[in-house]
C-alpha cells in the first residue's frame, strides 16, 4: 500500500511538472537557444563573482577570503563557523546568499543533509530574486533528497527549479533536467520527456555539456528508433548543433551524412519493432546519396532487416555496385560488406577484384587479402598472388612474408614465399630480419645456417646468442649455447656492458651456477636488483645468513626499498625453516613500515598461521 502511495505521489508531481513546463514553453521558450547565464559550469561549486567581490569594504573582502580558504582546503568546519560569523557581522553585506549558500554546502559536505537542507532553504526564502544562488540552493536540495533515498521530494524540488524561466537557465538545472527525463521515461511518458530534452540539448550546449550530451542521445534515440520521425529529428538536428553539438555546418540534415549514418546506427541497434523502425527509414531515404557507396551498402542492410531475403539484398548490392567505374579500391572498400556470406564474397572479389590484381601494386593486393574472411584468402590468394611471387623483388618478398604470417594467417604461404628469398647479395641486418622471421618456423640448424651468411662474424655471434636467450626458458642446452657466446661479445664495446653482464647472470643461475652468478650479479652493479639477484643466489646455496646480511643492507636505502628488504629477510627466514624468526621478522615489518604493501603482506601471512596481532602492529594497514 505504501508503494502504491509513493509511486502516486511522484506521478503527481511529474504531472504537475509536465503541465508547468509545457505552460512556460507556450509563453518564452518557443523552442530558441535559451541564454543560459553560465557563471560557472554544471557540477562545480558555485563562487562569488571577482566584480562583485571588488566592491566589498576591506573588513568584509578580508573575511570573506578567510572562509573561502578555509573551505577550499576541505576544513568544512572551520569554514562553516567563518561564514556563520561572516552572516552575523555583516547582515546587510551584498554577498550574503553566497555566504549562506556555502553555509549549507559546509554543512551538505559534513553528511549534515537535514540542516543543510535548512540552509539551502534560506537562500530561496530570503533571495528569491538572487537567481544564481537561489537556483543552486534549490538543485542541492535535490541532491540531498537524493542522497537521503527520497526521491519523491528530489522530483518536487526539481521540478520547482525547472519551471521557474530564470532558474532554469542556470547550469545545474540541466543535470535536474536529465534525471526528470529519466523519470518521465521509466513512468512511459516519452513524448513529454523528449520534449524537455530537446530544451536541454539546446540551452545547455555550453553551460552543461554532459547534460546536453545525454539529452542528445535520448532524442536521437527517441525520433530514430522508438517514434521515428524524420522531419521532427531534423528540426532537433539543426537547433541542437548537430548530434555532437559542435555545429559545424548542420543546417542541412536532409543532405548531411553524419544525420543518416547517426540515424542508421540507431536504427541497426533498435530494440523495439526493428523491421518497422527499418522500414520507415528506407522509405524516407529513397534515393539519396546515389553515388554513395557507404550510405547505399548501409540502405542495403537496413532493407534486409524486413525483407529477409538474401538474394534480393545481394542483386541490389550488385546493382549498386555496378552503377559506377570498378576500381580495386572500390573492390577493396566493397568487400567486408558481404562479409556475412563468404561464398558471395568470395564470388564478388573473384568477378570484380581477380582482374585487377595481376596489375595492382602489392600493398594493395595484400589489403585485398585482409577484408577477405580468413575461410577464403587462402584460395583467392592461389589464384591471384601466389602467381606473381616469382616476380616480385626481394623487398616486396619479404613484406609479403610477414603479412601472410600476421594479419593474414597464411602460415603455409608464407613459409613457401620465405623459401623464395634470396640471400644472396643481402646485408648482415637484412639476413637478421630474415633469419628472425624464419626461426618461426624452422629448427635450430637451419636458422644458425641462415646467420652464418652474415659478413661480420660479430653480428652472427649477436644473432645466435640472442636466438638463443630468446628460447631459454626451461632449455637448458640453449641456456649453455647462449652462455658459450658471451666470451666473443664482452670483447666487443657496442655489445659488453652491464646489460651483458646481467643476461650472463641470469643465465648461469638458471643453470644452477650460482657462485659465478653471484659474480656477474655483483660486476653488473645495477642496483638494488643486484643485491636481490645475489640473494636469490645465496639463498639458493642456503647460505642463509650471508643472505640476510647482504639484503638487510638495503634497508638503510628507505622508502619502498627499505620495505621490501625488511619482507624478504622474513622470506629468508621461511626458506630456511625458522618460523619463529619468520613470524618476529614479519612483525617489525608492521612496525617499521605500517603504511607499505609489504606491511599488508605480512599481516595477511601472520593471519595465516593463526599469529594474533598486537597493539601497534594491528596499524598497518591491509
Amino acid at each position: 500500500m505504501m508503494n502504491f502511495i509513493s509511486n502516486g505521489v511522484r506521478v503527481m508531481a511529474l504531472l504537475i511538472f509536465c503541465a508547468a513546463l509545457a505552460q512556460a514553453a507556450d509563453k518564452k521558450i518557443q523552442r530558441d537557444r535559451v541564454k543560459v547565464q553560465a557563471g560557472h559550469q554544471a557540477g562545480q561549486e558555485i563562487p562569488y563573482p571577482g566584480v562583485a567581490f571588488a566592491k566589498l569594504d576591506t573588513f568584509e573582502g578580508l573575511n570573506l577570503e578567510d572562509a573561502d580558504k578555509l573551505y577550499l582546503k576541505r576544513d568544512f568546519k572551520g569554514a562553516y563557523a567563518a561564514y556563520k560569523a561572516y552572516s552575523f557581522e555583516f547582515s546587510k553585506s551584498k554577498a550574503l546568499p553566497y555566504v549562506l549558500l556555502r553555509m549549507g554546502r559546509c554543512l551538505h559536505q559534513l553528511g549534515k543533509r537535514f540542516e543543510a537542507i535548512k540552509a539551502y532553504q534560506d537562500v530561496v526564502d530570503y533571495f528569491p530574486d538572487e537567481v544564481v544562488y537561489s537556483a543552486g540552493a534549490l538543485y542541492y536540495i535535490g541532491i540531498c533528497h537524493g542522497e537521503n533515498g527520497d526521491d519523491n521530494k528530489k522530483i518536487g524540488v526539481w521540478a520547482r527549479l525547472v519551471k521557474d524561466d530564470d532558474y532554469v537557465n542556470q547550469p545545474d538545472a540541466g543535470t535536474a533536467l536529465v534525471f526528470l527525463g529519466n523519470e518521465m521515461e521509466r513512468l512511459k511518458k516519452f513524448e513529454e520527456a523528449t520534449e524537455y530534452r530537446w530544451r536541454t540539448a539546446v540551452a545547455f550546449l555550453q553551460a552543461n555539456p554532459g547534460a546536453a550530451q545525454a539529452a542528445r542521445g535520448a532524442v536521437l534515440v527517441h525520433y530514430a528508433s522508438r517514434n521515428p520521425n524524420h522531419e521532427k529529428l531534423k528540426e532537433f538536428y539543426v537547433e541542437a548543433s548537430g548530434f555532437d553539438g559542435r555545429g559545424d555546418n548542420t543546417g542541412k540534415p536532409q543532405e548531411d551524412g553524419r544525420y543518416w549514418n547517426a540515424v542508421f546506427n540507431q536504427v541497426m541497434g533498435a530494440q523495439e519493432n526493428r523491421e518497422g523502425v527499418a522500414r520507415y527509414w528506407v522509405g524516407v531515404f529513397g534515393d539519396l546519396f546515389p553515388k554513395d557507396d557507404g550510405m547505399r551498402i548501409r540502405l542495403c542492410e537496413l532493407q534486409l532487416i524486413y525483407e529477409k531475403n538474401m538474394d534480393a539484398w545481394a542483386a541490389r548490392m550488385n546493382k549498386q555496385f555496378e552503377s559506377q567505374p570498378v576500381t580495386l579500391a572500390r573492390v577493396i572498400g566493397w568487400v567486408p560488406s558481404w562479409a556475412r556470406e563468404p561464398k558471395r564474397q568470395l564470388e564478388f572479389a573473384v568477378k570484380h577484384g581477380g582482374p585487377l590484381m595481376a596489375a595492382a601494386p602489392l600493398a594493395e593486393r595484400i589489403q585485398m587479402l585482409q577484408v577477405l574472411c580468413a575461410e577464403i584468402r587462402a584460395s583467392f590468394y592461389e589464384k591471384y598472388v601466389q602467381p606473381a611471387v616469382a616476380g616480385l623483388k626481394r623487398e616486396e618478398k619479404i613484406s609479403l612474408m610477414w603479412a601472410l604470417r600476421h594479419p593474414l594467417g597464411l602460415h603455409n604461404e608464407a613459409q613457401s614465399v620465405m623459401r623464395s628469398v634470396s640471400l644472396d647479395g643481402m646485408s648482415d641486418e637484412g639476413i637478421l630480419g630474415y633469419g628472425s622471421f624464419a626461426a618461426i618456423y624452422l629448427g635450430e640448424e637451419d636458422v644458425i645456417r641462415i646467420f652464418a651468411r652474415m659478413k661480420d662474424p660479430m653480428n652472427a655471434t649477436k644473432a645466435r646468442f640472442d636466438y638463443y636467450c630468446a628460447r631459454t626458458h626451461q632449455n637448458r642446452p640453449f641456456q649453455e649455447k647462449a652462455l658459450a657466446e658471451i666470451p666473443a661479445l664482452k670483447k666487443e664495446p657496442k655489445y659488453a656492458g652491464a646489460a651483458l653482464l646481467w643476461t650472463e647472470g641470469d643465465l648461469l643461475r638458471g643453470l644452477g651456477r650460482f657462485e659465478e652468478a653471484i659474480k656477474a650479479y655483483q660486476a653488473a652493479n645495477r642496483q638494488p636488483d643486484s643485491t636481490w639477484a645475489v640473494t636469490e643466489c645465496l639463498v639458493a646455496l642456503k647460505r642463509y645468513p650471508e643472505a640476510i646480511r647482504n639484503v638487510q643492507g638495503l634497508e638503510s636505502v628507505g622508502g619502498a626499498v627499505a620495505a621490501q628488504a625488511c619482507f624478504r629477510v622474513a622470506d629468508i627466514y621461511r626458506a630456511s625453516g625458522d618460523k619463529g624468526k619468520e613470524v618476529d621478522q614479519l612483525r617489525l615489518v608492521l612496525r617499521r613500515y605500517p603504511k607499505s604493501g609489504e606491511s599488508s603482506s605480512a599481516h595477511q601471512r601472520l593471519e595465516s598461521y593463526g599469529v594474533k596481532i598486537m597493539g601497534g602492529e594491528a596499524k598497518a594497514e591491509e
